[in-house]
């Protein structure tokens, strides 16, 4: 009994655990807010201060000579007149240029979602233009299980994507950074999601229209056309993640679960059976899923986003989700229900599902005294008439149009499935006049290579090693051999390792690294790829930095990996999407047919370019080019690329034979040196094709695509 007590009493006598809080979420950076103490107001004492008689001009004069946490832990403090000042928007204008932390740039007013794992979203004021904006903390310790391992993949991807994204029916990113343990994610603010614009619209007293359904119909596509043709599929649309203005303009938010396409495809995450069922936790997320999913298709690409706008399309009109199982299996009853049962798609046993037979779903509006009405009544009725209803009452409000576009969205079929592009030119939308604001086009990897070489200009490395007097070639070489064999190690794909050398290139261009710090930048930044490029594992307990400081031989510690971490992506701005020699390389292999044994030296040279620091003063874009050319010519299979030079970027023939000189030259230096050090995990990563016994070809540049 005295030990029970005594455990009692140690739990009345035991300190509460301190709860986290934003600092602008505290009293003082939010001072218009601030509750009664006691019930009793707060009064400040009447007294005369000098200051306030100066000019409001000379007094935001002298408030920019203070930082922004002076100004909102001090300033605002002072009297009612200095809080106005503080937060006038000229005034942090200015202090913007100066590169000060979001938390400051932002005044929170209300927190309107708190999840443990996925941090707090809160609604505020951006202080420099006083506009209305939603500011998204993540606690990084919290959301991995109690350890800081840096950023997870889901926010390296979101802010990564949306700095590369701009248009108006996708979310605005504002800002996006990671302090201590907090990440930061700002964007623009909108009042209503579809979600809540589905529970008013669908009331009995208020019924959506036809003009309504299509407006933000097309307004979903043109976005998703958008984000489709930067090679980016969403896998996360549903009603919560659907902004509408107070307009009516539709966004498309929440890229945590969105990932850049890769050609050809490749294996997209979740694919273990524990870890999908992790990721599906959330039940109403299985309602807009696509049937290649449910079925653990782990090959997928942008046709699970137009399956998802269906399901939304159908939710917008009856305002229930069409398909709301709580199970996969469940899920892909209802769906088969609606669909009819594929035979040839799916490997479906005959007695798996019940004989469902495809409709048409236009068929269900037709004249009652038709025959196409009465086939379409004998095969729904009775075992499918909720079905048969449900579609009648759609169609009373879309109409035949309608009906058809929201059939060909949910083909159970991916290859046949409409198209973002192919379905804002349907009968449906087309009466909208769609105002597209970007290039539909009609083949996914043209469109790939577009998008990546309109990105080289921007991040291409400078001639940092004139300015870098600590870092030599040789250095920088030996440093990527290293990660060669790291990459090995951890069994990562290429073009990790290319975005990996890709990240240094660019630090060292903006930071004055000392020597004893290189390899430090080189393994953080492999981590960095490791975690935003890999398939994702973040629904288990990350410990990357731990295994990537053993790889160094605890040269250094796990916290020194991810405070590198931090500061290089705050230096990076997150913008982690680097067109790469590889990128390019696999987007050619698979637009002109390239054979596996041409393609596999082209990979070898690929990876070589990578330990000439040279390299950096050629495009990726040309090198990927020189590098086929050249591996077709030690090869002797050359391709048909007549029709598709469209599809390349343009170079002069003098800026291809210099690239192509280059890649000989440093074949030959490789050659002629095989035992150098900077080879040696090279050489035993390609060590199937001998690369010691690899002479360059004769070179006939009338060959190739820029003759």
């Amino acid at each position: 009994m005295k030990k029970e007590g005594l455990r009692g009493n140690y739990r009345l006598l035991k300190r509460k655990p301190k709860q986290r809080e934003c600092l602008s979420e505290l009293s003082l950076n939010n001072i218009e807010n601030r509750s009664q103490q006691k019930g009793k107001e707060i009064t400040q004492k009447k007294c005369f201060r000098p200051f306030d008689a100066l000019p409001t001009e000379i007094l935001i004069y002298i408030f920019d000579f203070f930082s922004a946490k002076d100004l909102v832990m001090k300033i605002q403090l002072v009297s009612k007149l200095w809080r106005q000042l503080a937060n006038t928007p000229m005034l942090w204008k200015n202090l913007e240029s100066k590169q000060i932390e979001m938390k400051w740039m932002v005044r929170c007013i209300k927190c309107l979602v708190e999840r443990r794992s996925k941090g707090k979203l809160f609604r505020g004021i951006l202080r420099s233009l006083d506009a209305p904006v939603m500011l998204r903390k993540v606690y990084l310790d919290v959301t991995n299980a109690g350890y800081d391992d840096g950023v997870p993949t889901s926010l390296l991807r979101e802010i990564s994507y949306l700095s590369e994204l701009s248009h108006p029916n996708v979310v605005k990113l504002i800002g996006g950074e990671v302090s201590g343990k907090v990440v930061y994610i700002c964007t623009d603010y909108e009042e209503y999601n579809l979600k809540e614009y589905i529970k008013t619209s669908t009331s009995d007293k208020n019924k959506i229209s036809n003009e309504n359904v299509r407006d933000l119909i097309r307004q979903l596509f043109v976005g998703l056309q958008y984000i489709h043709n930067k090679g980016i599929v969403h896998r996360n649309l549903k009603p919560d993640n659907i902004l509408i203005s107070g307009s009516g303009t539709v966004k498309i938010a929440d890229f945590t679960l969105s990932r850049l396409t890769s050609i050809p495809h490749g294996q997209y995450t979740p694919e273990d059976p524990k870890e999908r069922d992790r990721s599906g936790r959330e039940a109403r997320r299985l309602w807009y899923r696509a049937p290649e999913l449910l079925f653990r298709k782990d090959i997928y690409g942008f046709e699970v986003d137009v399956w998802t706008v269906g399901c939304l399309m159908a939710e917008l009109i009856t305002g229930q989700a069409l398909f709301n199982g709580e199970s996969e299996i469940e899920q892909l009853f209802k769906i088969f229900k609606v669909t009819g049962v594929p035979s040839d798609i799916y490997p479906i046993q005959a007695k798996s599902f019940p004989s469902w037979t495809p409709i048409n779903f236009p068929d269900v509006i037709a004249l009652k005294n038709s025959k196409t009405f009465k086939n379409v009544f004998a095969k729904l009725v009775p075992a499918r008439e909720q079905i048969f209803t449900v579609l009648r009452e759609m169609g009373k409000i879309i109409g035949e149009d309608g009906l058809d576009l929201l059939q060909k969205c949910l083909d159970p079929n991916p290859a046949t499935r409409i198209t973002a592009a192919k379905a804002l030119s349907h009968p449906f939308l087309a009466s909208q006049s769609p105002q597209i604001l970007c290039p539909s086009f009609e083949f996914e990897i043209p469109n790939y290579i577009a998008q990546l070489h309109a990105l080289e200009s921007e991040l291409l490395p400078s001639n940092y090693l004139n300015s870098q007097s600590n870092i030599s070639h040789s250095m920088r070489s030996i440093l990527i051999d290293w990660l060669i064999d790291v990459s090995v190690h951890f069994e990562v794909n290429d073009e990790t390792l290319h975005l990996a050398v890709s990240y240094i290139d660019r630090v060292l261009g903006k930071l004055a690294i000392d020597r004893s710090k290189l390899q430090l930048v080189g393994v953080t930044c492999m981590k960095i790829a490791d975690v935003f490029h890999e398939r994702s594992k973040e629904y288990y307990r990350q410990e990357n930095s731990i295994e990537y400081a053993y790889i160094t031989a605890d040269e250094y510690s796990p916290s020194q990996v991810v405070t590198m971490e931090k500061d290089i992506l705050n230096l990076l701005k997150f913008r982690l999407l680097s067109p790469t020699i590889l990128f390019f390389m696999k987007a050619y292999q698979s637009l002109l047919n390239v054979d596996q044994e041409t393609y596999r030296i082209a990979q070898y040279l690929s990876d070589l370019m990578l330990l000439s620091y040279d390299s950096i003063f050629c495009a990726p874009s040309l090198l990927a080019s020189a590098i086929l050319y050249i591996s077709c010519a030690f090869t002797q299979r050359f391709v048909e690329f007549q029709d598709k030079k469209l599809f390349f970027p343009k170079y002069s023939n003098e800026e291809f034979e210099h690239a192509v000189q280059h890649v000989k030259e440093i074949w030959l230096e490789a050659r002629s040196n095989p035992q150098y050090t900077r080879l040696e995990s090279i050489n035993h990563k390609y060590q199937d094709i001998n690369p010691k016994s690899l002479w360059p070809p004769t070179l006939l540049f009338e060959n190739w695509i820029y003759s």
